[in-house]
């Protein structure tokens, strides 16, 4: 459980904020798995949370169109008899981490060998500048996954930047940049990067006039906007290399 230090009365944004985002299939699944209705898990959502919730609104939760608060995710959990943790998307930031794995800041500050203000300082401007040796026992206490250590270490540009030349040039020549900046083996990177090359190539604007071609050209441009989620997406079920830990930066 959380220490009286970490719970400070937070306003509802930051509180919200220490969760990810409710994941809508996960919710749905669960739910299904029990044999329960939407009407009578939002009776017992209702009943946790101490006011009213209309069952359209958990419909509107399992589509993804409204999100829940921290205070109803864990209604909701309550309500389907399993963890917070079970119905949410994967974490974003080093406090989501904690969070979920109900570590207080003093435990993670112990584990990964800091001052608990050093520690906490880190978390509330998700940047993480520890030691190579720190780094290591960050990933064995808070399991970042790849995209959220990424950020915090402010790399998320960087990256960006070596993936959109990458999908659009010659890719073999990325992917040791980019295994330099991804916790993840380099035979994983190369083969995520092929996929994306392919992906990319596939958006063909050859011989296409107006609309068709201002069209594709969209696409093609959403594409490399969000090329560093369509990474994570292919790496996702890669576990972290903690052998190939990303270089420190001067």
């Amino acid at each position: 459980m959380p220490s009286q230090d970490d719970l400070h009365s937070p306003s509802e944004g930051e509180e919200d904020s220490a969760y990810p985002p409710l994941e809508p299939r996960h919710a749905a699944r669960v739910r299904e798995q029990l044999g329960l209705t939407r009407g009578q898990v939002a009776w017992a959502v209702s009943a946790f949370q101490g006011h009213p919730l209309h069952p359209d609104t958990l419909l509107a939760w399992e589509r993804g169109t409204e999100a829940p608060t921290a205070h109803q995710i864990n209604a909701l959990a309550a309500a389907l008899w399993c963890s917070p943790g079970d119905l949410l998307g994967e974490p974003a930031t080093l406090l989501q981490c904690r969070t979920l794995l109900g570590l207080t800041v003093e435990q993670v500050a112990l584990g990964v060998g800091m001052t608990r203000d050093r520690y906490a300082e880190a978390e509330r401007r998700n940047r993480w500048r520890g030691s190579e040796r720190q780094t290591q026992a960050l990933f064995e206490v808070l399991r970042p996954p790849p995209a959220c250590f990424v950020g915090a270490c402010g790399r998320t540009g960087q990256l960006r930047v070596l993936l959109r030349e990458a999908v659009t040039g010659w890719w073999p020549n990325y992917v040791r940049p980019v295994a330099k900046i991804v916790p993840v083996a380099p035979a994983e990177i190369h083969r995520a990067l092929e996929q994306l090359h392919l992906a990319y190539q596939r958006i063909d604007n050859h011989g296409r006039t107006g609309a068709a071609a201002e069209a594709v050209e969209r696409e093609a441009l959403t594409f490399l906007d969000r090329v560093d989620e369509q990474l994570w997406r292919q790496l996702r079920t890669r576990e972290p290399d903690l052998t190939r830990l990303p270089e420190r930066r001067s």
